[in-house]
């Protein structure tokens, strides 16, 4: 048991010793042998009483180990903060006909399409990103830094691609790689557990069954060989390839935040199947309307816009 008497004097020589060892200074106009000499004296009278020392040893390394607890916990401190710290951030909207892009400091793009919006956090480990309407991709390779966006309970993980995410209000999510590879996945609502993914490459496309019947349905529609060129809309303007006319018609719904209904002589199953298609060209300052009457008279359809 430590001798609460002898405290007083054994802080006091610790005092004294560490009091010494701050004090002394090398003395470079004395030779080595002097300097040396001149160390062991002040050693040898600052322990001159060497079992209060040794008694002391104990509470000596409980200092040092304090002190190297208060190290490693100051730079641990210091390194998550390093890893947490926001890089960049921000958040981008779009209204109607409006496209717009947003570079990240990392380098990589992120474009808009027309009633969408986005907010973006980058840190030294992640890059997260909360998307709402529909945007083209272009991450900038990073492997210590995944890419991740969140829509709901849909994530899309990638490290380095360009690929759209399209995930309006009340529409089914849908992802169409360009290049490069994704991982996309469905997550549960209360736990965020896994319950479906997929991965995609080039020329993939999955589409989100928002509303399985039984547990043997899957959340994601898988396809492949997907024409890349069919719809275009990141320059601004929106272009149709070969375009089979559901996707003219989710474009268009897309762009004026409308719905479309095709009236009178509309094919049976039209937003399922792959015909009629439409090759045209539409800038940004046409209106929905102006736009539906040249894509009906070119299909011989008529199309309806409800606002």
């Amino acid at each position: 048991m430590e001798n609460k008497n002898n405290k007083p004097q054994i802080d006091s020589e610790f005092q004294e010793i560490w009091d010494r060892a701050g004090d002394y200074t090398y003395s470079f106009e004395s030779s080595n042998d002097a300097a040396w000499k001149k160390f062991q004296a002040d050693r040898e009278q600052a322990t001159q009483k060497p079992f209060v020392v040794l008694k002391n040893t104990q509470r000596v390394w409980r200092i040092a180990a304090a002190i190297s607890l208060l190290a490693i916990g100051s730079w641990a401190f210091w390194f998550n903060n390093q890893s947490t710290a926001i890089l960049d951030s921000g958040a981008v909207a779009t209204q109607n006909q409006q496209v717009k892009q947003v570079t990240l400091q990392d380098g990589s793009t992120i474009t808009l399409n027309a009633n969408s919006s986005v907010k973006f956090t980058v840190t030294k480990n992640s890059r997260n990103i909360e998307l709402q309407g529909m945007a083209h991709f272009e991450v900038a390779k990073n492997p210590n830094a995944p890419f991740v966006i969140r829509s709901g309970q849909n994530q899309v993980t990638v490290l380095g691609t360009g690929f759209d995410v399209r995930s309006y209000s009340k529409k089914p999510l849908q992802v169409t790689v360009n290049h490069g590879k994704v991982r996309v996945e469905k997550l549960a609502m209360n736990s965020n557990s896994l319950l479906e993914s997929a991965i995609l490459t080039k020329g993939m496309r999955v589409t989100e069954n928002p509303s399985p019947k039984t547990k043997q349905d899957n959340y994601f529609t898988v396809e492949s060989n997907i024409d890349l060129n069919a719809v275009s809309w990141s320059k601004g303007s929106l272009s149709f390839k070969n375009a089979p006319l559901a996707e003219v018609i989710a474009a268009l719904e897309e762009r004026y935040n409308v719905r479309i209904d095709v009236v009178g002589n509309a094919p049976k199953g039209l937003r399922n199947n792959n015909n009629p298609t439409l090759t045209a060209q539409f800038n940004q300052n046409q209106g929905a309307e102006t736009v539906c009457e040249i894509v009906g008279q070119a299909l011989d359809l008529t199309l309806q816009v409800i606002r």
